[in-house]
């Protein structure tokens, strides 16, 4: 019973990070100053392709996926739903309507700086659920593991790569893009770590460990007597 209820928490952590990831990639497509370097590309594909841009967003993350297999980097579960749920939240607060696009200068650059700091949330988010890595990071390990080069030049090089074919289909590539990619690093850093650090503290422990033991005593004999809602 206590592993039903901490897997449940431990996959509704992973779902409430993806959903912020996915907010944050509509701010900063909204802020029309340039997109993740992914996104420039997921951009280019809808004028070709069509699909919203969650949907390609998927579409990519499924490629991804299978050809991060075919290279040796099998798939977790956090890996799929990081493929599946950021599309479909992206769409979703897209029609929503949550972010309109601003017209003042002023707010555009507010969208952009809100979406880094909100991506980066989101990332330390799903990231400490250690749950598995987004589509992204697992075809960065595959190249990593085949070529034997460092991680960073992967990564560098997947980046240029998908920001160069996004623009030559005709998605948008701004200032934003760079401003995104040389502090991303360090914010979802910040994050990651901030959620660790407070994991690793003796009072969310005793938290957590209250929480899955009066949830065993609640529901041992398949039923949750008055007593249990009234402490619950």
């Amino acid at each position: 019973m206590k592993k039903m209820i901490f897997y449940a928490l431990q996959y509704t952590w992973l779902i409430a990070g993806l959903f912020t990831v996915g907010a944050a990639v509509v701010l900063l497509v909204q802020a029309h100053l340039g997109p993740t370097p992914w996104d420039v590309l997921h951009l280019g594909l809808t004028k070709y392709l069509p699909f919203s841009l969650g949907k390609i967003m998927i579409g990519m993350g499924m490629l991804l996926v299978a050809l991060s297999w075919v290279l040796g980097v099998k798939p977790f579960t956090g890996s799929v739903l990081n493929m599946l749920l950021i599309g479909v939240f992206v769409d979703l607060i897209m029609q929503w309507g949550w972010f309109p696009v601003p017209t003042e200068i002023v707010f555009r650059v507010m969208y952009l700086v809100a979406g880094i700091i909100v991506f980066g949330l989101g990332t330390g988010i799903y990231m400490s659920a250690n749950l598995g890595s987004g589509p992204r990071d697992s075809l960065m390990v595959a190249l990593h593991q085949i070529t034997g080069w460092r991680i960073g030049l992967v990564r560098t090089l997947l980046e240029v790569t998908v920001v160069t074919l996004g623009f030559l289909m005709g998605g948008l590539l701004g200032l934003g893009t760079l401003i995104f990619s040389l502090t991303i690093g360090w914010t979802a850093e910040f994050f990651l770590t901030t959620f660790k650090k407070i994991s690793q503290q003796q009072i969310f422990q005793k938290a957590i460990n209250n929480l899955l033991q009066r949830q065993t005593e609640c529901g041992a004999g398949g039923a949750i007597n008055e007593e249990c809602r009234m402490k619950n």
